[in-house]
């Protein structure tokens, strides 16, 4: 068996090795050997050559690949603390309406103009609005008996709800190009993120990773079982509050940069369990490893399947996503424990 370190080098290096691949690949192909030496010159002399092969890499490839990565991370890590939280390995904040909420949120402010005063950070303040609402709406309404069938219902429902509030507001848009881009955006995409979204995602990533790093103990605690958690002591409630909190600002950012990516905060942490085991010291990290894996390359087919045109990534990870969603879902049928 390989030890915890050994793997954790070993995605390191797949992760490495995928960005440099996947940068070249695109609706324009670039050689390996070009990238190779863009970036050997670019570690060599700090500036880039003036040239197309450099713009397509520096200015589009190298930003989307990052927030491809970031955003990978943080809805992946959002995930798997909905699921310790709620002890249901169906959670997930697109199952649980936090994505759609948000996408409300950011939708309202897009086409509407709201909270137009706090421009450039409407989007992101709105998508917040959308993501807290739609998370305090599912922990009030699946109530108090840990149901995991009740809080799945309540979180499609709420997704239900505030999807078609969005499809209401897009309908009734006044500008026809308002709402191609609304739709297009709500299907998630990375086409248009450029250097200037890379700040505020990477420091609202990182700080979710170590907030959560910091509460792993608790939340090895919360595997027992609310009520085993309070005898231990733990304040459950305030680590709930926390988790909302923090879930719904990461989600908001991501949500108001790149639209509503479904499924890849169920996906990956299912994989990260299996790997590594439920101890959420390694269990954080190797979630986050193995999102930004996985995202490099979903980008990627993304990108290519269908080149020149672009496949909306929501859509691609749905449809990975979505069997998984149900091969789950019999698991707890059959009375299969949480991987």
């Amino acid at each position: 068996m390989l030890n915890i370190y050994t793997k954790a080098l070993g995605l390191i290096v797949a992760i490495c090795a995928s960005f440099i691949l996947s940068i070249g690949l695109g609706s324009v192909s670039i050689p390996l050997h070009d990238v190779l030496a863009n970036i050997m010159t670019f570690l060599q002399t700090g500036t880039l050559p003036q040239d197309i092969v450099s713009t397509i890499l520096w200015e589009v490839r190298v930003p989307r690949t990052l927030f491809a990565m970031l955003c990978g991370i943080g809805l992946s890590l959002c995930g798997l603390v909905l699921q310790t939280v709620t002890r249901n390995d169906l959670a997930d904040p697109y199952i649980l309406g936090v994505s759609s909420g948000a996408g409300f949120g950011a939708v309202g402010t897009l086409i509407y103009g709201w909270l137009a005063f706090m421009t450039p950070y409407d989007q992101s303040v709105g998508a917040f609005v959308g993501a807290a609402l739609s998370m305090l709406a599912v922990v009030l309404l699946s109530g108090k008996q840990n149901n995991i069938t009740r809080l799945v219902l309540v979180g499609i429902g709420i997704s239900a709800l505030f999807s078609a509030l969005t499809m209401v507001m897009i309908y009734a848009a006044p500008h026809e190009n308002q709402v191609r881009s609304a739709m297009f955006w709500l299907l998630g995409s990375f086409s248009g993120i450029q250097w200037s979204a890379i700040p505020i995602t990477s420091i609202t990533v990182i700080g979710t990773f170590l907030i959560l790093f910091f509460l792993h103990h608790d939340l090895d605690i919360l595997l027992l079982g609310h009520t085993e958690a309070q005898y231990l002591g733990l304040p459950i409630k305030r680590i709930q509050l926390t988790i909302i909190l923090v879930t719904s600002i990461c989600i908001s950012v991501l949500v108001a940069h790149a639209g509503i990516i479904g499924f890849i905060g169920l996906i990956t942490p299912h994989l990260a369990r299996f790997l590594i085991g439920p101890k959420h010291k390694s269990l954080l990290v190797f979630t986050s490893l193995i999102s930004a894996l996985l995202m490099i390359w979903a980008d990627v087919v993304a990108r290519s399947a269908f080149r020149p045109e672009e496949l909306p990534i929501g859509v691609l990870t749905s449809i990975v996503g979505a069997p998984l969603f149900i091969w789950i879902v019999c698991r707890h049928q059959r009375g299969g424990s949480s991987c």
